[in-house]
């Protein structure tokens, strides 16, 4: 029986081991995200895209009365961004929050996390 050397296994091994980390490092480095538009992430646009399509869907489905101007601003401007912008859109009616609540949950049921929407009230 032919053994391979001691050496020659931990070489292999060493290998193996260099090139898994390397196609770890390369899948990672495709989903991390961009900080300008044009350096977006696939899923950064998909996620967007989820956004702009649910907000639509939303309005059309509850009405614009009762939704304060600036929240759909604020939507708005954080959709123009490709969803990077620090924009605060704080939800200050009831509507505003049925909308934010369904956006989150439209987002967060697209996999993306429940940070990932612009719903921030400071004072």
């Amino acid at each position: 029986m032919n053994r391979i050397p001691a050496r020659a296994v931990s070489a292999l091994r060493l290998l193996a081991l260099a090139c898994s980390f390397t196609l770890c490092a390369e899948a990672r480095a495709e989903d991390e995200a961009g900080e300008t538009e044009s350096t977006r992430s696939p899923w950064q646009i998909e996620k967007c895209e989820v956004y702009r399509k649910a907000l639509t869907e939303i309005l059309a489905h509850v009405g614009r009365d009762g939704v304060s101007a600036s929240f759909l601003e604020r939507n708005n401007e954080y959709i123009a961004s490709g969803c990077l912008a620090a924009v605060d859109a704080c939800p200050q009616t009831d509507k505003d929050i049925e909308i934010a609540n369904g956006l989150t949950i439209a987002t967060m049921n697209a996999g993306a996390a429940s940070s990932f929407s612009p719903f921030r009230c400071r004072s």
